[in-house]
């Protein structure tokens, strides 16, 4: 019997990636900042969940599963990290009339309703992070499943555009790289 077993009586019941499953979930007791104790989390899943980096974790609450490593039981010891927004997405399209001529140009929903973890950026996360952009106004954790595209995406006639809060925000840079499964995206003001 291993750990997850165990301690049954701690399970709760969660949606992962869809699929109906069970968890064990604490904060994550390391934690120096109130902003990392208040969103980050340790969740433990059987040896047979199908979790992984990027999985969506929902309980009366969402995750984002940003590591994931086994123990030597098989149990699945993950963290995770607290989501606090919804979004939208728009991308822009262009109106042509008869002759081809573009005659205006409007943003457009092509996802509503997105999970996702959103940190304003100041000064000393600019201290932390020093691969973000003069202009980046805040920083978003979303799965990689999201149709959101790169900036220089050929197909784009410009920046796709996330709604957030109500208003509208420029993505800059899509990082595929630093966390599996999951997007870090840069946004700014949108100006447009």
């Amino acid at each position: 019997m291993g750990i997850f077993d165990e301690f049954a009586h701690r399970h709760t019941d969660c949606i992962l990636d869809g699929v109906a499953e069970k968890v064990i979930l604490s904060r994550d007791s390391r934690s120096t900042s109130i902003i990392a104790r208040e969103y980050i989390y340790n969740g433990l899943f059987a040896p047979t969940s199908a979790v992984k980096t990027g999985s969506l974790v929902v309980t009366d609450e969402s995750f984002l599963v940003q590591s994931r490593r086994s123990s030597p039981e098989g149990n699945k010891s993950c963290t995770l990290v607290k989501t606090n927004s919804v979004i939208e997405i728009q991308r822009c399209t262009v109106t042509y009339d008869t002759n081809d001529n573009p005659i205006g140009e409007s943003f457009d929903p092509v996802q509503s309703n997105v999970k996702a973890y959103v940190q304003y950026v100041t000064a000393h996360l600019r201290q932390l992070d020093i691969g973000l952009l003069p202009t980046t106004a805040y920083t978003l954790l979303v799965q990689s499943t999201v149709n959101v595209k790169r900036p220089q995406d050929t197909s784009l006639v410009m920046p796709d555009r996330i709604v957030l809060n109500g208003r509208p925000y420029q993505v800059d840079v899509i990082d595929d790289v630093k966390t599996p499964g999951l997007y870090n995206i840069q946004l700014s003001e949108d100006i447009r």
